[in-house]
């Protein structure tokens, strides 16, 4: 269950549209487009679709116990009428978890706020999640990838977190 609520860590990385964030958190971080940080990096190709202006993570250092508020602005460049949603996740360097999800059903599932299909277009939204206590104390790496119905990728996003 831990792995997995860090995996959601990932997945809320990779689907930065969900509904409008409930809390504000302080300080936040601002990252603009080639300076992501050293949490996570965008490590799509130059030509996926989807196009990330801006992200902010509230607070810029997440910690075990806290909510976690992940912002950012978006270009989508075509209409997604399906696809896919891969995570993977390191404890150090041993694999702790993969999985892969129907996009449609897991953004459903992850309550996300959009349903297929999604309208190219610019947006603005926000991903509320939770890291809980218990986790071991260590480095942890993971990558989300969106991939649409025709199998092109649209989104790769990478994270690499101390707990």
């Amino acid at each position: 269950m831990r792995a997995y609520s860090l995996c959601v860590l990932s997945a809320a990385f990779v689907c930065l549209w969900a509904a409008p964030a409930l809390y504000d958190l302080l300080p936040a971080t601002k990252l603009e487009k080639g300076g992501y940080g050293a949490i996570w990096n965008d490590c799509s190709n130059r030509s996926d679709p989807f196009k990330l202006i801006e992200v902010e993570i509230q607070p810029p250092q997440p910690k075990q116990g806290q909510n976690v508020t992940i912002s950012a602005i978006f270009l989508l460049e075509e209409d997604i009428t399906g696809g896919k949603i891969e995570f993977s996740m390191d404890y150090g360097r041993v694999p702790i978890f993969s999985k892969t999800v129907d996009l449609c059903a897991g953004m459903k599932l992850l309550n996300i706020g959009l349903t297929c299909p999604i309208s190219a277009g610019a947006y603005q939204k926000s991903a509320r999640i939770h890291i809980p206590f218990g986790l071991p104390e260590g480095y942890y790496t993971g990558r989300g990838k969106i991939i649409d119905q025709n199998s092109n990728e649209l989104l790769c996003v990478g994270f690499d977190l101390r707990m």
